[in-house]
């Protein structure tokens, strides 16, 4: 993709009311992310800042009208709105980079540049223990912040997500893979599954698709890249896949941080989920009330297991595919019991665990 500094110049020049002309524009990391210097436009403008247009290919062309889940107009929608959103509660303006404008005709959004920041997955992979830790810690304050800052906040959400194009709702029929998985596991370890079950898996669709009381800005796509480490905290980035469900998907779970995965001890686990609900609690009070907490904890441990698994079939070289699984399993089924909460869904991983540990 050719630098388009003309097509940037009018966009934003449209979009803000004001004659923008810049200095010169630079591809950034990706080929469609572009750094821009200004060199003329309103003081409101920062000096250096950022522009992503949405994804075009012959084979999937950028269309405004197409809104469908998964385009290239609903990932920039997403990414404008959630921007947009969060530059607008935000007032500390840490939590993402700063929303300037966006324009639909062309396809793209400006953002606030942010300089002198490390990704995230680069710390993981090449910093010593206490930069981790460091890292870790501060990633799950800034999660919490975001969760506990858009609870109860979806209506002024979705009025500029749908102002910018049809939002394609939830689907709960997304979540019937994640109960088929579970059907699987109750097969391989010759566990029936009772109306007991159903009903249970029942309400952990329920419990995933509806969201509430665990509603909240998600970022979705979680992947270590898309947190950047600054002196003063961390900043989220890449928005596209964004949305408001249930919230803990998100989070920093414990002992098993899908779909973020680290190593941790069990004390900086316990570090992580405490950071994690303080910041949480500032904006949803459950965060402190185990009885509420725990129950969509343990609805997301078991989401990501089943999604991610590996899920042991029948016949074959099953117990390869269980190694990793067990510890997993044994967890879900320890806090299933501890709370009280869908113990046969719980049992049946007691069960997976078990199946391996007799091996």
């Amino acid at each position: 993709m050719d630098i388009p500094l003309s097509l940037i110049e009018k966009s934003l020049s449209r979009a803000l009311k004001y004659e923008i002309r810049l200095a010169k524009c630079a591809k950034f990391k990706k080929k469609r992310i572009f750094r821009c210097w200004v060199a003329d436009g309103p003081s409101s403008l920062p000096e250096v800042f950022l522009v992503k247009m949405a994804r075009h290919t012959k084979r999937e062309p950028y269309n405004r009208e197409s809104d469908c889940v998964g385009s290239p107009t609903w990932k920039l929608f997403n990414e404008w709105a959630a921007l947009q959103f969060l530059s607008q509660i935000d007032s500390t303006r840490t939590l993402a980079p700063e929303f300037i404008a966006g324009d639909a005709i062309q396809g793209l959004i400006a953002f606030k540049y942010v300089s002198k920041a490390r990704s995230f997955r680069d710390i993981l992979r090449n910093s010593n223990e206490d930069e981790r830790r460091h890292a870790l810690l501060t990633y799950a304050q800034a999660i919490g912040r975001m969760h506990g800052a858009t609870y109860g906040r979806r209506n002024q959400w979705l009025r500029l997500r749908t102002g910018l194009g049809t939002f394609p709702q939830a689907d709960p029929s997304a979540f019937d893979g994640i109960l088929q998985t579970c059907r699987r596991l109750a097969t391989f370890v010759e566990q029936p599954v009772s109306f007991a079950v159903k009903t249970e898996l029942s309400e952990l669709k329920e419990t995933l698709s509806d969201a509430e009381p665990f509603s909240a800005l998600r970022h979705v796509d979680i992947a270590p890249q898309n947190y950047l480490l600054l002196n003063d905290g961390v900043k989220i980035v890449d928005f596209e896949y964004s949305d408001y469900g249930h919230f803990l998907l998100d989070a920093p779970l414990g002992p098993y941080p899908f779909p973020v995965r680290w190593e941790c001890d069990d004390v900086l686990a316990r570090e992580i989920e405490n950071v994690y609900r303080s910041e949480l609690s500032s904006g949803f009070p459950g965060a402190l009330d185990d009885s509420i907490y725990y129950k969509g904890i343990l609805a997301a441990w078991i989401y990501w297991l089943l999604r991610l698994g590996p899920i042991p079939r029948t016949g074959g070289n099953t117990m390869k595919g269980i190694d990793s699984l067990a510890g997993r399993c044994k967890a879900v089924a320890r806090l299933s019991h501890e709370i009280e909460y869908l113990p046969q869904i719980g049992r049946i991983f007691a069960q997976v665990a078990a199946v391996h540990e007799s091996h």
